[in-house]
Protein backbone atom coordinates (compact mmCIF):
# COMPACT_ATOMS: atom_id res chain seq x y z
CA UNK A 1 0.00 0.00 0.00
CA UNK A 2 1.27 3.31 -0.55
CA UNK A 3 3.16 5.35 2.09
CA UNK A 4 1.04 8.38 1.34
CA UNK A 5 -2.79 6.11 1.53
CA UNK A 6 -1.72 4.76 4.68
CA UNK A 7 -0.63 8.02 6.33
CA UNK A 8 -3.66 9.73 5.51
CA UNK A 9 -5.89 6.17 6.66
CA UNK A 10 -3.91 6.72 9.89
CA UNK A 11 -4.75 10.33 10.24
CA UNK A 12 -8.47 9.33 9.47
CA UNK A 13 -8.24 6.80 12.06
CA UNK A 14 -6.89 9.51 14.58
CA UNK A 15 -9.61 11.92 13.64
CA UNK A 16 -12.18 9.15 14.51
CA UNK A 17 -10.85 8.81 17.89
CA UNK A 18 -10.84 12.53 18.60
CA UNK A 19 -14.81 12.77 17.43
CA UNK A 20 -15.47 9.58 20.18
CA UNK A 21 -13.46 11.25 22.63
CA UNK A 22 -15.86 14.78 22.14
CA UNK A 23 -18.39 12.83 21.85
CA UNK A 24 -17.81 11.94 25.55
CA UNK A 25 -17.84 15.43 26.30
CA UNK A 26 -20.53 16.63 24.97
CA UNK A 27 -23.87 14.87 23.30
CA UNK A 28 -25.77 17.86 22.52
CA UNK A 29 -23.90 18.97 19.14
CA UNK A 30 -25.60 22.01 18.06
CA UNK A 31 -28.40 21.93 21.28
CA UNK A 32 -30.40 18.67 18.74
CA UNK A 33 -31.01 16.63 22.22
CA UNK A 34 -32.06 19.65 24.21
CA UNK A 35 -34.38 20.99 21.37
CA UNK A 36 -35.88 17.04 21.14
CA UNK A 37 -36.09 17.24 25.08
CA UNK A 38 -37.89 20.08 25.45
CA UNK A 39 -40.56 18.20 22.59
CA UNK A 40 -40.26 15.42 24.65
CA UNK A 41 -41.36 17.44 28.24
CA UNK A 42 -44.41 19.09 26.62
CA UNK A 43 -45.80 15.44 24.98
CA UNK A 44 -48.66 13.95 26.60
CA UNK A 45 -47.25 10.14 26.03
CA UNK A 46 -44.09 9.09 27.68
CA UNK A 47 -40.95 9.39 25.22
CA UNK A 48 -39.89 5.73 23.91
CA UNK A 49 -36.05 4.52 23.45
CA UNK A 50 -36.43 2.51 20.15
CA UNK A 51 -32.16 1.36 20.80
CA UNK A 52 -31.64 -0.72 17.39
CA UNK A 53 -29.21 -3.19 16.15
CA UNK A 54 -29.69 -2.02 12.62
CA UNK A 55 -27.90 1.29 11.97
CA UNK A 56 -29.92 4.12 10.87
CA UNK A 57 -27.86 4.72 8.18
CA UNK A 58 -27.68 1.05 7.05
CA UNK A 59 -30.32 -1.05 5.11
CA UNK A 60 -33.56 0.55 5.66
CA UNK A 61 -35.92 -1.75 7.63
CA UNK A 62 -38.29 -2.04 10.02
CA UNK A 63 -36.68 -0.65 12.60
CA UNK A 64 -36.63 2.61 10.84
CA UNK A 65 -40.10 2.53 9.66
CA UNK A 66 -41.34 1.69 13.11
CA UNK A 67 -39.34 4.73 14.51
CA UNK A 68 -40.54 7.41 12.44
CA UNK A 69 -44.25 5.96 12.26
CA UNK A 70 -44.27 5.76 16.25
CA UNK A 71 -43.45 9.59 15.79
CA UNK A 72 -46.41 10.29 15.03
CA UNK A 73 -47.55 9.30 18.32
CA UNK A 74 -44.97 9.93 20.95
CA UNK A 75 -41.56 11.54 20.95
CA UNK A 76 -38.58 8.78 19.24
CA UNK A 77 -35.26 8.69 20.40
CA UNK A 78 -33.98 6.17 18.05
CA UNK A 79 -30.06 5.28 19.11
CA UNK A 80 -28.15 3.12 17.03
CA UNK A 81 -24.53 3.13 18.00
CA UNK A 82 -22.06 2.77 15.10
CA UNK A 83 -18.35 1.23 15.22
CA UNK A 84 -15.60 3.51 14.05
CA UNK A 85 -14.45 0.77 10.96
CA UNK A 86 -17.63 1.54 9.77
CA UNK A 87 -17.99 4.98 9.36
CA UNK A 88 -14.28 4.71 8.10
CA UNK A 89 -16.10 1.56 5.93
CA UNK A 90 -19.82 0.61 4.75
CA UNK A 91 -21.70 3.76 6.06
CA UNK A 92 -18.64 6.56 4.54
CA UNK A 93 -20.36 9.70 3.65
CA UNK A 94 -23.72 8.66 5.44
CA UNK A 95 -23.22 8.73 8.81
CA UNK A 96 -24.43 11.66 10.81
CA UNK A 97 -23.88 11.49 14.55
CA UNK A 98 -27.46 12.72 15.12
CA UNK A 99 -30.26 14.73 13.05
CA UNK A 100 -34.01 15.29 14.48
CA UNK A 101 -36.78 14.62 12.09
CA UNK A 102 -40.70 14.51 12.20
CA UNK A 103 -40.96 18.09 13.24
CA UNK A 104 -38.76 17.66 15.98
CA UNK A 105 -40.67 14.10 17.83
CA UNK A 106 -37.60 12.03 16.36
CA UNK A 107 -34.04 12.14 17.44
CA UNK A 108 -31.74 9.90 15.63
CA UNK A 109 -28.71 9.15 17.56
CA UNK A 110 -25.98 7.52 15.70
CA UNK A 111 -23.50 7.64 19.05
CA UNK A 112 -19.36 6.11 17.70
CA UNK A 113 -18.20 3.02 19.72
CA UNK A 114 -15.14 1.40 20.01
CA UNK A 115 -14.20 -1.09 16.96
CA UNK A 116 -14.59 -4.81 18.71
CA UNK A 117 -17.35 -4.63 20.90
CA UNK A 118 -18.56 -8.48 19.64
CA UNK A 119 -15.28 -9.80 20.25
CA UNK A 120 -13.62 -8.57 22.73
CA UNK A 121 -14.95 -8.14 26.37
CA UNK A 122 -12.03 -5.13 27.46
CA UNK A 123 -14.04 -3.11 24.37
CA UNK A 124 -17.63 -4.39 25.08
CA UNK A 125 -16.88 -2.99 29.12
CA UNK A 126 -15.79 0.54 27.62
CA UNK A 127 -18.50 1.00 25.18
CA UNK A 128 -21.20 0.09 27.72
CA UNK A 129 -19.75 2.99 29.56
CA UNK A 130 -19.28 5.46 26.83
CA UNK A 131 -23.30 4.11 25.82
CA UNK A 132 -24.77 4.78 29.13
CA UNK A 133 -23.01 7.91 29.38
CA UNK A 134 -24.34 9.43 26.68
CA UNK A 135 -27.74 7.72 26.47
CA UNK A 136 -28.25 9.35 30.05
CA UNK A 137 -27.12 12.79 29.12
CA UNK A 138 -29.31 12.52 25.89
CA UNK A 139 -31.97 11.80 27.59
CA UNK A 140 -32.10 14.44 30.61
CA UNK A 141 -33.64 12.77 33.08
CA UNK A 142 -36.24 11.73 31.60
CA UNK A 143 -38.60 8.85 32.20
CA UNK A 144 -38.91 6.71 28.81
CA UNK A 145 -40.09 3.67 28.23
CA UNK A 146 -37.50 1.46 25.80
CA UNK A 147 -37.56 -1.43 22.95
CA UNK A 148 -35.12 -2.83 21.58
CA UNK A 149 -34.45 -5.03 18.66
CA UNK A 150 -30.93 -5.89 19.97
CA UNK A 151 -30.42 -9.00 22.41
CA UNK A 152 -27.57 -7.46 23.47
CA UNK A 153 -28.98 -4.48 25.21
CA UNK A 154 -29.41 -5.83 28.29
CA UNK A 155 -27.21 -3.50 30.37
CA UNK A 156 -29.19 -0.43 29.71
CA UNK A 157 -32.23 -1.84 31.41
CA UNK A 158 -30.95 -1.43 35.46
CA UNK A 159 -28.71 1.61 34.19
CA UNK A 160 -31.44 3.47 32.55
CA UNK A 161 -34.66 2.28 34.05
CA UNK A 162 -37.38 2.89 31.85
CA UNK A 163 -40.90 2.30 32.96
CA UNK A 164 -41.30 0.09 30.51
CA UNK A 165 -39.22 -2.63 28.58
CA UNK A 166 -40.34 -4.17 24.91
CA UNK A 167 -38.19 -6.66 22.70
CA UNK A 168 -38.86 -6.42 18.84
CA UNK A 169 -37.17 -10.12 17.89
CA UNK A 170 -36.81 -9.18 14.34
CA UNK A 171 -33.59 -11.48 13.91
CA UNK A 172 -32.00 -14.50 15.75
CA UNK A 173 -28.58 -12.24 16.30
CA UNK A 174 -27.20 -14.69 18.85
CA UNK A 175 -26.66 -17.26 16.54
CA UNK A 176 -24.49 -15.19 13.70
CA UNK A 177 -21.42 -15.82 13.16
CA UNK A 178 -20.06 -12.36 15.17
CA UNK A 179 -22.25 -12.83 18.04
CA UNK A 180 -20.43 -11.87 21.16
CA UNK A 181 -20.17 -15.58 23.20
CA UNK A 182 -22.58 -14.46 25.83
CA UNK A 183 -25.30 -13.20 23.83
CA UNK A 184 -27.46 -16.08 24.70
CA UNK A 185 -27.15 -15.20 28.85
CA UNK A 186 -27.67 -11.66 28.02
CA UNK A 187 -30.93 -12.16 26.13
CA UNK A 188 -32.32 -14.17 28.42
CA UNK A 189 -31.55 -11.10 31.28
CA UNK A 190 -33.54 -8.54 28.63
CA UNK A 191 -36.40 -11.24 28.90
CA UNK A 192 -36.55 -11.18 32.16
CA UNK A 193 -37.31 -7.87 31.95
CA UNK A 194 -39.38 -7.48 29.35
CA UNK A 195 -43.17 -6.79 29.88
CA UNK A 196 -44.23 -7.13 25.82
CA UNK A 197 -42.67 -8.85 22.95
CA UNK A 198 -42.81 -8.85 19.11
CA UNK A 199 -41.27 -11.28 16.61
CA UNK A 200 -41.00 -10.00 12.93
CA UNK A 201 -41.47 -13.18 11.03
CA UNK A 202 -43.64 -16.32 12.33
CA UNK A 203 -40.54 -18.69 12.25
CA UNK A 204 -39.67 -17.10 14.60
CA UNK A 205 -42.48 -16.54 16.64
CA UNK A 206 -42.79 -20.56 16.53
CA UNK A 207 -39.08 -20.59 17.47
CA UNK A 208 -38.88 -18.44 20.83
CA UNK A 209 -42.60 -18.60 21.69
CA UNK A 210 -41.82 -21.43 24.38
CA UNK A 211 -39.58 -18.73 26.10
CA UNK A 212 -40.41 -15.30 25.23
CA UNK A 213 -44.11 -14.84 27.46
CA UNK A 214 -46.53 -13.05 25.06
CA UNK A 215 -44.66 -13.03 22.11
CA UNK A 216 -46.46 -12.03 19.20
CA UNK A 217 -46.19 -12.01 15.30
CA UNK A 218 -46.62 -8.62 14.18
CA UNK A 219 -45.53 -8.90 10.33
CA UNK A 220 -44.03 -5.70 8.65
CA UNK A 221 -45.27 -3.50 5.89
CA UNK A 222 -44.93 -1.55 3.08
CA UNK A 223 -45.18 2.40 2.15
CA UNK A 224 -47.14 1.70 -0.76
CA UNK A 225 -47.54 5.51 -2.09
CA UNK A 226 -43.67 5.73 -1.66
CA UNK A 227 -43.10 2.88 -3.73
CA UNK A 228 -45.64 3.48 -6.73
CA UNK A 229 -44.80 7.30 -6.74
CA UNK A 230 -43.68 7.58 -10.48
CA UNK A 231 -39.49 7.92 -10.35
CA UNK A 232 -36.70 8.82 -12.72
CA UNK A 233 -34.67 5.63 -13.55
CA UNK A 234 -31.68 5.84 -12.46
CA UNK A 235 -28.11 6.88 -13.91
CA UNK A 236 -26.61 3.44 -12.90
CA UNK A 237 -29.33 1.76 -14.95
CA UNK A 238 -29.26 3.55 -18.10
CA UNK A 239 -27.23 1.87 -19.81
CA UNK A 240 -27.86 -1.73 -18.30
CA UNK A 241 -29.88 -4.42 -20.75
CA UNK A 242 -33.02 -5.68 -20.43
CA UNK A 243 -34.17 -7.82 -18.86
CA UNK A 244 -32.77 -6.04 -15.46
CA UNK A 245 -33.12 -8.93 -12.49
CA UNK A 246 -33.13 -7.06 -9.21
CA UNK A 247 -31.91 -8.28 -5.56
CA UNK A 248 -32.23 -5.29 -2.69
CA UNK A 249 -30.81 -6.02 0.29
CA UNK A 250 -27.52 -6.62 2.30
CA UNK A 251 -25.16 -9.66 0.60
CA UNK A 252 -24.45 -11.57 3.51
CA UNK A 253 -24.24 -15.34 4.06
CA UNK A 254 -27.85 -15.78 3.65
CA UNK A 255 -27.48 -15.36 -0.13
CA UNK A 256 -26.26 -17.76 -2.43
CA UNK A 257 -24.22 -16.51 -4.41
CA UNK A 258 -23.74 -19.47 -6.79
CA UNK A 259 -27.06 -19.20 -7.43
CA UNK A 260 -26.70 -15.17 -8.64
CA UNK A 261 -23.73 -16.91 -10.40
CA UNK A 262 -25.31 -19.47 -11.80
CA UNK A 263 -28.28 -17.12 -12.85
CA UNK A 264 -26.62 -14.46 -15.09
CA UNK A 265 -24.78 -17.36 -16.97
CA UNK A 266 -28.36 -18.78 -18.02
CA UNK A 267 -29.10 -15.30 -18.87
CA UNK A 268 -25.76 -13.18 -20.31
CA UNK A 269 -28.32 -11.16 -22.42
CA UNK A 270 -29.87 -10.26 -18.87
CA UNK A 271 -28.51 -7.68 -16.15
CA UNK A 272 -28.40 -8.72 -13.08
CA UNK A 273 -28.70 -5.90 -11.01
CA UNK A 274 -27.80 -5.93 -6.83
CA UNK A 275 -28.49 -3.51 -4.77
CA UNK A 276 -27.41 -2.87 -1.45
CA UNK A 277 -23.48 -3.45 1.34
CA UNK A 278 -21.50 -6.33 0.46
CA UNK A 279 -20.56 -7.91 3.65
CA UNK A 280 -17.52 -10.09 4.46
CA UNK A 281 -19.69 -13.40 5.29
CA UNK A 282 -20.96 -13.02 1.62
CA UNK A 283 -19.11 -16.00 -0.05
CA UNK A 284 -19.73 -15.31 -4.41
CA UNK A 285 -17.54 -16.54 -7.17
CA UNK A 286 -16.00 -13.99 -9.61
CA UNK A 287 -19.62 -12.92 -11.09
CA UNK A 288 -19.85 -12.50 -14.74
CA UNK A 289 -20.04 -8.76 -15.96
CA UNK A 290 -23.63 -8.66 -16.44
CA UNK A 291 -23.42 -8.93 -12.40
CA UNK A 292 -23.62 -4.80 -11.17
CA UNK A 293 -23.22 -4.16 -7.80
CA UNK A 294 -24.83 -1.12 -6.76
CA UNK A 295 -24.37 -0.77 -3.17
CA UNK A 296 -26.37 0.64 -0.73
CA UNK A 297 -28.30 3.28 -1.58
CA UNK A 298 -30.70 5.77 1.26
CA UNK A 299 -34.25 3.95 0.82
CA UNK A 300 -35.72 7.16 -0.93
CA UNK A 301 -33.25 5.99 -4.41
CA UNK A 302 -35.04 2.76 -4.20
CA UNK A 303 -38.38 3.05 -5.87
CA UNK A 304 -36.50 4.41 -9.44
CA UNK A 305 -34.49 0.54 -9.34
CA UNK A 306 -37.68 -1.34 -8.58
CA UNK A 307 -39.66 0.49 -11.31
CA UNK A 308 -36.95 0.80 -13.83
CA UNK A 309 -36.70 -3.45 -13.44
CA UNK A 310 -38.15 -6.34 -14.75
CA UNK A 311 -38.07 -9.06 -12.10
CA UNK A 312 -37.47 -9.50 -7.93
CA UNK A 313 -35.31 -12.09 -7.32
CA UNK A 314 -34.60 -13.28 -3.84
CA UNK A 315 -32.06 -16.24 -3.93
CA UNK A 316 -31.40 -17.03 -0.68
CA UNK A 317 -29.21 -19.61 0.45
CA UNK A 318 -30.56 -22.98 2.42
CA UNK A 319 -29.22 -22.38 5.88
CA UNK A 320 -30.99 -21.71 9.02
CA UNK A 321 -30.07 -18.08 9.10
CA UNK A 322 -32.35 -17.36 5.52
CA UNK A 323 -35.36 -19.62 6.83
CA UNK A 324 -35.68 -17.25 9.95
CA UNK A 325 -36.72 -14.20 7.57
CA UNK A 326 -39.49 -12.44 6.45
CA UNK A 327 -37.70 -9.78 4.26
CA UNK A 328 -38.76 -6.54 3.70
CA UNK A 329 -38.57 -6.06 0.02
CA UNK A 330 -41.35 -8.79 -1.32
CA UNK A 331 -43.85 -6.24 -0.42
CA UNK A 332 -41.48 -3.92 -1.79
CA UNK A 333 -41.25 -6.05 -5.17
CA UNK A 334 -45.10 -6.45 -5.48
CA UNK A 335 -46.17 -2.83 -4.99
CA UNK A 336 -44.26 -1.68 -7.69
CA UNK A 337 -45.95 -4.77 -9.96
CA UNK A 338 -42.40 -7.05 -10.06
CA UNK A 339 -42.99 -10.42 -10.69
CA UNK A 340 -41.41 -12.00 -7.70
CA UNK A 341 -39.10 -15.16 -7.44
CA UNK A 342 -37.50 -16.83 -4.54
CA UNK A 343 -36.13 -19.83 -3.16
CA UNK A 344 -37.92 -21.98 -0.37
CA UNK A 345 -38.55 -19.50 2.75
CA UNK A 346 -41.09 -20.18 5.53
CA UNK A 347 -42.12 -16.99 5.77
CA UNK A 348 -42.31 -15.89 2.17
CA UNK A 349 -44.01 -19.54 1.14
CA UNK A 350 -47.28 -19.03 3.90
CA UNK A 351 -47.77 -15.40 3.35
CA UNK A 352 -46.74 -14.45 0.02
CA UNK A 353 -47.69 -17.10 -2.31
CA UNK A 354 -49.32 -16.18 -4.51
CA UNK A 355 -48.05 -14.06 -6.15
CA UNK A 356 -44.73 -14.24 -5.55
CA UNK A 357 -43.18 -18.36 -7.01
CA UNK A 358 -41.11 -20.28 -5.37
CA UNK A 359 -38.09 -22.33 -6.89
CA UNK A 360 -35.82 -24.94 -5.94
CA UNK A 361 -32.21 -23.64 -7.32
CA UNK A 362 -32.25 -26.38 -9.81
CA UNK A 363 -35.76 -25.03 -11.19
CA UNK A 364 -34.76 -21.52 -10.99
CA UNK A 365 -33.73 -20.86 -14.56
CA UNK A 366 -36.49 -22.66 -15.85
CA UNK A 367 -39.33 -20.63 -13.76
CA UNK A 368 -37.31 -17.22 -14.66
CA UNK A 369 -37.18 -17.87 -18.26
CA UNK A 370 -41.46 -18.50 -17.81
CA UNK A 371 -41.90 -15.32 -15.29
CA UNK A 372 -40.04 -13.39 -18.16
CA UNK A 373 -42.29 -14.68 -20.91
CA UNK A 374 -45.65 -14.42 -19.25
CA UNK A 375 -45.97 -10.89 -17.32
CA UNK A 376 -48.76 -8.82 -18.32
CA UNK A 377 -50.51 -5.51 -17.31
CA UNK A 378 -52.97 -7.25 -15.60
CA UNK A 379 -50.80 -9.28 -13.57
CA UNK A 380 -48.46 -6.22 -12.38
CA UNK A 381 -51.80 -4.70 -11.06
CA UNK A 382 -52.75 -7.88 -8.96
CA UNK A 383 -49.16 -7.76 -7.32
CA UNK A 384 -49.90 -4.08 -6.72
CA UNK A 385 -53.08 -5.08 -5.00
CA UNK A 386 -51.53 -7.27 -3.15
CA UNK A 387 -49.33 -5.06 -1.08
CA UNK A 388 -51.94 -2.16 -1.21
CA UNK A 389 -53.22 -3.03 2.24
CA UNK A 390 -50.21 -4.05 4.17
CA UNK A 391 -48.85 -1.21 5.58
CA UNK A 392 -46.26 0.29 8.32
CA UNK A 393 -49.19 1.76 9.92
CA UNK A 394 -50.65 -1.49 11.05
CA UNK A 395 -47.55 -2.41 12.51
CA UNK A 396 -47.10 1.14 14.29
CA UNK A 397 -51.03 1.40 15.71
CA UNK A 398 -49.94 -2.05 17.37
CA UNK A 399 -46.88 -1.18 19.23
CA UNK A 400 -48.73 2.09 19.95
CA UNK A 401 -51.85 0.22 21.43
CA UNK A 402 -49.47 -1.99 23.20
CA UNK A 403 -47.39 1.09 25.21
CA UNK A 404 -50.48 2.68 25.70
CA UNK A 405 -52.42 -0.46 27.39
CA UNK A 406 -49.08 -0.74 29.25
CA UNK A 407 -50.13 2.63 31.04
CA UNK A 408 -53.71 1.39 31.40
CA UNK A 409 -55.06 3.44 28.36
CA UNK A 410 -57.26 0.31 27.09
CA UNK A 411 -56.34 -3.23 26.26
CA UNK A 412 -54.51 -3.61 23.00
CA UNK A 413 -55.45 -4.85 19.98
Amino acid sequence: MPQDVTASMFLRWIGLHGRLAAQLASADSGGIASKWRHEASRSAARPLLLYSQVAWDDVWQRPQEMAVGLAKHRPVLFCSPVQLHQVAGPLQGRWQSSRVMADGKLLVASPLILTGEYRAAPVRALNRRILVAYLRKVLGGLEVDFLTNSPFADYLVPALRPKHVGYDLIDDFCAFDWAPSDGREREQRLLKAHDFAFAGTNSLKEKFAPQIAGLEFLPSGVDFDKMTRPAKEPAELIDLPRPRLLYVGTLNDRLSGELIDATARRFPQASIVLVGPRRAAFRAPRFPDNVHEIGLKPHGDLPAFYQHCDLGIMPFADNEAARAINPVKTLEFLACGLPVISTPVPDVERFYVPPVVIAQPSDWPDRIAEMLAEDSDEARTARRDFARGRSWEALVKKVEAKLRALDGGGAAP
